[in-house]
């Protein structure tokens, strides 16, 4: 479900006066004028429609994918970075600014205040712009979370872009995947909280190319930390284990953030 659109509009040169009637059929939208050509550029400010941003992200991500195991000639690599600049160049005047959170792209004062209810007990509809769940990013390796309302589990093949040590997955990678797998499961049992630490044991290296068994648990609480644990297993290896002290702030989290970031906290 969307977040109410905020109306405006925003003129980038003084030299165009947007009509009342020019913008019909969004609710809010930002007019830019490009000088080279001389035509107006209209941004949606509501969030993208999500089956074509999807597409989209799984369609770069397996670019990513090609192109880091690419053995391509240097004409086709000249052709790719050509056609990939262009769709940079499309896309750049409808770049969103911020500030940014996993759960929607544009905040809404629902946001702000910590008002929204959870809605959903699917991982990759809470986080759909997660850095490792999520399906509208595309640096994510798109693990498959699924939480059975009281666990997390989850199996994945990590492919080449992810690759630290020979034939295996990177270390940051691992710390990555356990703080989402740990987290998620926190936010999804309605106590999330930021990670104050996140201890990784490495025990044995984790394949790429193979299907990675993981799995979260909620071991205690102490007060407002939540000690979480987390295994990844490749067949019956025990490949990583993890434990992380995640800390519920005494307001919403979105709310502490950001007044971490402007100095009130």
């Amino acid at each position: 479900m969307r977040p109410p659109s905020r109306e405006r509009v925003i003129v980038l040169d003084p030299r165009i006066r947007p009509a009342s009637s020019g913008f019909s059929g969004l609710a809010s939208c930002v007019a830019a004028w490009d000088s080279p050509r001389h035509e107006r550029t209209i941004v949606s400010e509501e969030e993208p429609d999500f089956e074509a941003l999807q597409g989209a992200v799984a369609s770069v991500r397996h670019l990513t994918a090609h192109l880091r195991k690419t053995r391509a000639p240097k004409a086709l690599l000249n052709d790719v970075e050509r056609q990939v600049a262009a769709l940079n160049e499309r896309l750049a005047p409808y770049d969103y600014e911020g500030p940014y959170q996993q759960r929607r792209l544009v905040l809404s004062d629902a946001d702000m205040a910590g008002s929204h209810s959870r809605d959903t007990d699917d991982p990759a509809e809470f986080f759909p712009y997660s850095p490792v769940i999520g399906p509208l990013n595309p640096i994510a390796p798109a693990v498959s979370f699924n939480f059975d309302g009281e666990e997390m589990n989850a199996e994945h093949v990590f492919d080449a872009p992810y690759n630290g040590p020979p034939t295996a997955v990177h270390g940051g990678v691992i710390a990555l995947v356990f703080d989402e797998l740990l987290g998620t499961l926190g936010a999804l049992r309605d106590i999330g909280g930021f990670t104050g630490t996140l201890t990784v044991r490495y025990l044995a290296l984790t394949p790429i190319g193979q299907a990675i068994r993981m799995r979260s648990w909620i071991d205690r609480r102490e007060g407002r930390k939540y000690f979480i644990k987390g295994t990844m297993h490749n067949g019956d290896r025990l490949c990583a284990e993890a434990e992380g002290i995640f800390i519920r702030p005494k307001v919403s989290m979105l709310e502490h953030a950001m007044a971490s970031q402007s100095g009130d906290s």
